[in-house]
């Protein structure tokens, strides 16, 4: 029995109708990939990419390889399966309420211009609410933008902020929280104090939890969102990271179990996952204060191991790596509003170059071969050894 199909053997009507039925096809979906590029829901990467192959290599592969019915209705089936995972629209953006942490600098910042350029009710929690981050807020924002004092590892000054969004948002509830503060030290574990250690938990993912639990009766009102920034760190374990590693691998967890039992009130949950950008964190000032922090927390058998040289030469490798993290955060603060305002958010959005591919193939390779690969694009230099070492 012959089951090849000529072109011979279609009849040149059923070949126009074909030929109507896949340009129609086409003319559809590039529309509407186009109009996600226009309203700026959607912006040039690997979902982009993906499209772009389906829209030209699709067709002639269907035409040549499938032929027929069966090969319109798989082309059309992979325009729409490939449409299915391109971001939604966005919902509208004004009377909304949303309290964002760390708005000091950094992306709580960017991101507390950002909503209230589109009319959003911004609660901006900063860590010192006469700092030049707030000070900032309160010259560039609108009347919109309140400004509080929020330390999320202080329950009292917690319990305070919850009470003036709860006297503010009144029946409409709280729309959306962004816990975005978070802290990072660089440095091996077995030179890290259980202070250090504590202290990165404490606001990173107590922080978060903390936040979550006190404000989730205002968005289950709203029916609304909470967006936790974590890190591609939280999926990729690296040297020098662990500690800050711990922090976002328990937040990923936190976020993971919540999001599922969120579903049942109608509130979504998603992670936001950067690469390095250059934030707070990584001035040189900041660098050279938490490593007189770092060392000053060692015990003497830590100090007798590792020495301060090698302590001196991680750190100045970082400083000098300065240059090379992108100080354009609007990858991630696009991310952080998809996130808030999409109607059909994501669970997850890796943010920077190669985050999408790197974090789907981490989780693909043995272990071995994850481990070199986190070596190579780690901080830790390669170069340098313990006290211990030398000797």
């Amino acid at each position: 029995m012959n089951f090849i199909v000529d072109d011979n053997d279609i009849p040149e009507d059923d070949v126009i109708l074909y030929s109507v039925l896949y340009t129609s096809v086409t003319v559809v979906f590039a529309m509407a990939v186009l109009s996600k590029f226009l309203t700026n829901e959607f912006r040039f990467g690997f979902r982009s990419v993906l499209s772009l192959a389906v829209l030209f290599l699709g067709e002639p592969l269907c035409q040549f390889f499938v032929k027929g019915p069966f090969g319109v209705g798989c082309f059309a089936f992979g325009c729409l399966l490939i449409y299915s995972i391109l971001p939604a629209s966005h919902l509208p953006a004004s009377n909304k309420s949303v309290l964002i942490t760390g708005c000091d600098s950094g992306f709580g910042l960017a991101l507390v211009k950002k909503l209230d350029s589109l009319g959003m009710n911004v609660f901006a929690g900063c860590l010192d609410k006469d700092g030049t981050g707030a000070a900032a807020i309160r010259h560039n924002c609108s009347d919109r933008v309140h400004v509080l004092q929020l330390d999320v590892t202080n329950t009292e000054e917690i319990d305070e902020a919850v009470k003036t969004v709860t006297l503010k948002v009144g029946e409409e509830g709280l729309w959306g929280l962004v816990n975005n503060a978070g802290i990072w030290y660089f440095g091996e574990l077995d030179m890290m104090s259980e202070v250090i250690i504590k202290k990165i938990i404490d606001v990173n993912l107590f922080g978060a939890i903390r936040m979550t639990k006190s404000l989730l009766p205002l968005i289950r009102q709203a029916k609304g969102r909470v967006i936790n920034v974590s890190s591609v760190l939280g999926r990729i374990s690296m040297e020098g990271n662990g500690a800050y590693g711990i922090s976002k691998h328990g937040l990923v967890a936190f976020s993971d179990t919540l999001r599922q039992e969120m579903k049942k009130w109608n509130v979504k949950v998603s992670i936001i996952e950067p690469t390095g950008y250059l934030t707070n964190n990584m001035r040189s000032h900041v660098l050279r204060s938490k490593r007189e922090e770092l060392w000053e927390t060692l015990d003497d058998t830590a100090r007798k191991t590792y020495g301060r040289e090698y302590l001196e030469e991680i750190y100045n490798n970082l400083l000098d790596m300065n240059h090379r993290y992108p100080d354009d955060l609007t990858p991630v603060i696009r991310a952080m509003r998809s996130g808030l305002l999409s109607k059909r958010p994501r669970e997850r959005y890796p943010c920077g170059a190669g985050a999408d591919i790197v974090t789907f193939i981490y989780t693909l390779v043995p272990v071995w071969l994850a481990d070199r690969v986190s070596s190579c694009f780690g901080l830790m230099p390669k170069n340098v050894v313990p006290a211990e070492m030398k000797q």
